[in-house]
């Protein structure tokens, strides 16, 4: 559907890893998130006020038995691209304020 930005993991008992990732997709604008389960069909609607950490670790314990050890980390290639994009942004604003106060 999109990238994913975000992943959420956790464990079962055995030792089985889920992840739950949260997916943007920059087709939209504002850009539209998503979750979406690696591992099954679940992909629910985020209209609603239950924060989208409760929901994947739900999701993770109840349909997975992954209940232990939830964590969240950012996408690496995600994380680099907003590390590159940023200051480059903040550069472009600086040098149109200089442009316009000239």
């Amino acid at each position: 559907m999109g990238a994913a930005i975000r992943h959420f993991t956790a464990t079962t008992g055995q030792g089985q890893v889920f992840t739950v990732n949260i997916e943007r997709d920059f087709r939209y604008d504002p850009y539209r998130d998503f979750l979406v389960c690696a591992h099954c069909d679940w992909r629910p609607s985020l209209l609603t006020t239950e924060l989208i950490i409760d929901m994947a670790g739900e999701h993770l314990a109840t349909a997975h038995g992954a209940d232990r050890g939830l964590a969240q980390r950012e996408d690496q290639s995600f994380r680099k691209a907003r590390l590159v994009v940023l200051p480059i942004v903040a550069l472009l604003l600086i040098g149109l304020m200089f442009l316009l106060e000239g």
